[in-house]
């Protein structure tokens, strides 16, 4: 089985449930994947707690239905993306599974990162769109066109790079245009996300192993956490951020605001492994 492979009809039901879109499947259309990819973006959160408490990510369909639909919890781009693409698939949209390089918070200087990045391609009547509810960062509440001759709404733009065949997704900011990541248009195969995702989630200098990462959409602002830093950005761009340097008031936070399920269990691993990381 694969991202690619559809649901069962109570596996259907029970993931529009979890978008809080309970009832009979929409249908295949522009206007209902907008609609799909904004309750995603507030439903399901981006949160990396157990790579952070060095737990094994378990990325195949089954492992990440029950995680996120059946436990409520969240999971980064190989999960929720994957999740998402199944989703689809089942409603009777045409996907494609794509890889990205995150370029997100990296400095020019570094001309290359990592394939790490799960990304989808939704072919529609009227061209092809990027869609993407797994990203850590700020996130695109609707598909974008992939097209590369200028501004998209919301203040996106994909444009094409130097590097041949490569395209570019940012988010114009106060300060200019910053690039989320870079991609191909070619398709991917599920068994290369593999050793992909067991890089991400084990080797030691993968951001996830070294950081709280969380973020979640509410209403038209995308809220982030990077350990203690509380970030909320609005549509028009502005960004508040606030620090917290108590475990216990992240936790609740993670509970309240980005609505996460959190065990006793892993709470108090996760507030020990906090505790390390707010000291540094």
């Amino acid at each position: 089985m694969t991202p690619l492979s559809p649901f069962a009809p109570a596996e259907l039901q029970a993931c529009l449930a979890r978008l809080g879109l309970p009832g009979a499947a929409p249908a295949a259309t522009a206007a209902n994947l907008d609609r799909l990819i904004a309750a995603a973006l507030q439903r399901l959160p981006f949160e990396n707690l157990d790579v952070l408490l060095q737990r094994p990510i378990h990325i195949e369909p089954e492992a990440v239905f029950a995680k996120v639909v059946e436990q409520g919890r969240g999971g980064y781009c190989f999960e929720l993306n994957s999740l998402f693409a199944r989703l689809l698939v089942s409603l009777g949209y045409r996907v494609s599974l794509l890889v990205g390089r995150v370029r997100w918070g990296i400095p020019d200087a570094v001309e290359l990162t990592l394939q790490s990045h799960l990304l989808l391609r939704v072919d529609l009547d009227d061209g092809a769109y990027l869609v993407d509810i797994g990203f850590g960062g700020p996130a695109s509440p609707r598909a974008l066109p992939l097209v590369s001759d200028g501004e998209l709404a919301g203040g996106w733009r994909i444009s094409a790079t130097r590097r041949d065949g490569e395209l570019e997704l940012a988010l114009r900011s106060s300060s200019g245009w910053q690039p989320l990541y870079r991609f191909t248009l070619e398709a991917q195969q599920w068994l290369d996300y593999l050793p992909r995702n067991w890089y991400t989630s084990t080797h030691p200098d993968s951001i996830f192993r070294k950081a709280l990462k969380v973020a979640i959409s509410e209403a038209d602002a995308r809220l982030t956490l990077l350990n203690g830093q509380f970030s909320r950005r609005g549509a028009d761009g502005q960004v508040e951020q606030r620090l917290i340097d108590d475990p216990d008031a992240l936790i609740g936070l993670l509970r309240e605001r980005f609505h996460l399920s959190v065990p006793p269990a892993t709470g108090e691993a996760l507030r020990t492994r906090l505790e390390s990381l707010l000291s540094r």
